[in-house]
């Protein structure tokens, strides 16, 4: 027998996975009325069963050695000669699919980098030295990422720091195996 369609039901489990996971982590109350519909609420009703609603899962990948943390949004030693400094690579919502998490990045500044100052990528709130303008990431793992570069002095001061790009790495996994007709099987041989 299929469940039958409740809109009520269909806009209560909207509502219940849009809402923050610290109002998530709410009752619910559910109960089958006389014609055999589901129905939920806040409140309790009578031959209603109380139903935990648990919050959102969640990932973040721990630092990688021979990154240095770094304070978001940390201020500029002095006034920037720089006019520009800007993420080129990856582009903002670039997806790498199956790549095993290695990432080719490049930052565009302007003026050339002054003698003493050096060039860095922040990897989701982890510097990387870059070797000129450029830098290759290594295992960054499946997820949304965010990138920015900055150039520091020679006393390791900021001086300048480029807006954030966010790109994400995609890979296979159990829930989600790979599929396409790249996949396919090949052909038995007989």
């Amino acid at each position: 027998m299929l469940p039958s369609f409740s809109p009520l039901k269909c806009a209560l489990t909207l509502a219940a996975a849009c809402l923050p996971a610290w109002v998530a982590a709410a009752t619910l109350y559910k109960w089958v009325d006389a014609n055999g519909v589901t129905h939920y609420s806040d409140s309790p009703v009578a031959g209603a069963v109380e139903v935990q609603i648990q919050g959102a899962q969640g990932y973040k990948a721990a630092p990688k050695a021979g990154y240095q943390r770094v304070k978001p949004n940390s201020p500029p030693s002095a006034p920037s000669a720089y006019t520009a400094l800007s993420v080129v690579s990856p582009e903002e919502g670039a997806v790498f699919l199956n790549n095993g998490g290695e990432i080719d990045c490049a930052a565009a500044v302007s003026p050339p980098l002054a003698p003493g100052h050096a060039l860095w990528f922040v990897l989701d709130g982890s510097r990387v030295a870059a070797s000129g303008s450029s830098a290759h990431l290594s295992h960054v793992p499946r997820g949304t990422h965010t990138l920015a570069a900055v150039v520091t002095d020679g006393a390791g001061a900021d001086v300048i720091a480029s807006a954030a790009v966010t790109f994400y790495v995609r890979q296979p996994s159990a829930v989600t195996p790979p599929v396409g007709p790249a996949l396919q099987k090949p052909p038995v041989r007989r």
